[in-house]
């Protein structure tokens, strides 16, 4: 009985973290600087013979879809993607344009960076990379299209957190008030279309 009532309690009076409560716990690793230069040039992040070519990523899964990892029924902010050629075993992740590392967060497995864009309109955007076994870049730093900023995990790296993370989690972000936990507590499409753009539109508008 004792385990019915705890399973009870857990399900409907346990308070579940949700956007807005949760962000402020993220804010210290969110960096307010300013994007040096103008983000004119779109590439994929990914080394390949051609930056711009579609057909350099796969698409493993696509913007929108449903999840039940950590808050379940969450929905995907990003599209999760891998070179169809990788140049090397071991996967490089590249800023796909000029920016600002605003927020290097989560760890492990989940390990993400963002970068802040000026866009030629003068509006800011972000691109967040997630899934990184590595790091390169620092929080403040200014980055362009051949800077770097981290690796993904390799197969056998991946195993060991019992899951696929061996491919990128990338968003394309409208805003960060949320200073990352969007990323895992959108649960509708309002939340979703506040922050976040599609992806694969977004790289069909301006990687070309």
């Amino acid at each position: 009985m004792r385990i019915l009532y705890l399973l009870f309690y857990t399900l409907f009076f346990v308070q579940k973290p949700t956007i807005e409560s949760d962000k402020n716990r993220w804010m210290p690793y969110y960096n307010d600087a300013t994007p040096a230069s103008i983000a004119e040039n779109w590439v994929l992040p990914f080394e390949a013979d051609n930056r711009k070519s579609i057909n350099s990523i796969k698409i493993i899964s696509i913007f929108g879809d449903h999840r039940d990892s950590f808050l379940k029924g969450h929905i995907h902010t990003a599209i999760d993607i891998n070179p169809t050629k990788p140049k090397t075993k071991l996967i490089s992740v590249y800023s796909m344009a000029n920016g600002v590392v605003c927020s290097i967060h989560l760890g492990e497995n989940q390990k993400t960076v963002v970068v802040k864009h000026k866009l030629k309109n003068g509006q800011i955007s972000f691109t967040s990379y997630k899934h990184l076994k590595e790091v390169y870049v620092n929080t403040g730093q200014q980055v362009n299209i051949n800077t770097k900023l981290a690796r993904l995990f390799t197969k056998d790296e991946s195993k060991k957190y019992g899951g696929d993370y061996h491919h990128l989690h990338l968003e394309i972000r409208k805003k960060f008030d949320d200073y990352g936990c969007a990323s895992w507590l959108t649960m509708n499409n309002e939340q979703l279309n506040e922050r976040f753009y599609n992806p694969q539109v977004f790289i069909k508008q301006n990687v070309k």
